[in-house]
């Protein structure tokens, strides 16, 4: 139980220590560690969107308005409907650029990132680990062999790369995450495969992931992640900041993470906000155990199926 929101994580899992020192630790990695380099969170990003058509006179004030109650993802099939009727490409690469005298906090944020882990997965679709030897992020492309890549970064959701792979309304996220069992013919989906054997093979560390993301994390959490046996010890983490009087809300979240199998490794945004997640980061990245593995991720991976 949460008694107090320490500035950083006061009992850090032996779990996701013997994890990292295994090389079995993937960070899983949302919108909040791009946001310290400047670039918009989901609420912003949909909304950025729209006004990209509104400065091309395609959306009128008075239509913005409207629907700018609507949910992120209702924004975006909007502005993708608008993208298709005028044949104006979005100019996302614009909209998820980094902010002047920012990036110096998302760097760190991101190197610290590097020293846990050689193999990244991301909801993420700005090029901010684009350092990596490998970024995968076409849909047929992502596959259970590559989290036995030795450099990579994984776009589960796609990148800006390729705007067309990138997973943005209702109907993509119904899409990428359907059922194994399609129309009653058993077909396998290999994306959901792929979840189900990172859950199931690694330690996952969730990083960058707040309240407003909490409907993406839910995806992920029912289609990949096996629900959690009778007093089982959770293997998989989430990082999340909150303000000292949010102490209840961290409680009730601890609980609804737990029902997935998934730990809540609460900090303080007291002194730093947001950016106190570097912090955060670098104390974890002191803890990491150093000197040789433990056991070979292959055999470590064997003994988790047994």
């Amino acid at each position: 139980m949460i008694e107090k929101i320490h500035p950083l994580i006061s009992d850090i899992p032996e779990q996701l220590l013997t994890a990292a020192r295994n090389k079995k630790l993937v960070p899983f990695i949302g919108a909040g560690v791009s946001q310290l380099s400047g670039c918009p969170g989901w609420s912003a990003f949909a909304d950025a969107s729209l006004a990209f058509f509104v400065d091309k006179g395609k959306l009128s004030y008075a239509e913005l308005n409207q629907i700018s109650s609507l949910s992120s993802r209702v924004k975006l099939s909007v502005a993708l409907d608008l993208q298709r009727r005028h044949s104006l490409p979005i100019d996302f690469n614009s909209i998820l650029a980094t902010q002047s005298g920012k990036e110096i906090t998302g760097a760190r944020a991101y190197a610290n990132l590097s020293k846990m882990a050689s193999v990244f997965v991301t909801t993420n679709y700005d090029n901010l680990l684009e350092a990596r030897s490998e970024r995968i992020f076409k849909k047929n492309e992502i596959s259970v062999e590559k989290l036995e890549l030795d450099n990579a970064v994984i776009h589960i959701h796609g990148s800006i790369k390729e705007p067309s792979e990138m997973v943005l309304t209702t109907r993509d996220y119904l899409e990428r995450y359907a059922s194994h069992q399609i129309d009653g013919d058993n077909r396998e989906n290999p994306f959901l495969t792929f979840l189900q054997i990172l859950f199931k093979t690694r330690s996952v560390l969730f990083v960058g992931y707040g309240l407003g993301e909490l409907e993406i994390l839910e995806y992920v959490f029912q289609k990949g992640v096996d629900k959690p046996k009778e007093n089982e010890e959770p293997r998989h983490f989430v990082l999340q900041g909150f303000f000292s009087h949010e102490l209840e809300l961290a409680k009730n979240l601890d609980l609804y993470y737990q029902s997935f199998g998934v730990k809540l490794l609460p900090y303080s945004r007291d002194e730093n906000d947001w950016a106190q997640l570097v912090h955060v980061l670098e104390s974890l990245v002191l803890a990491l155990p150093k000197g040789r593995n433990l056991m070979s991720p292959k055999i470590a991976e064997m003994k988790d199926f047994l």
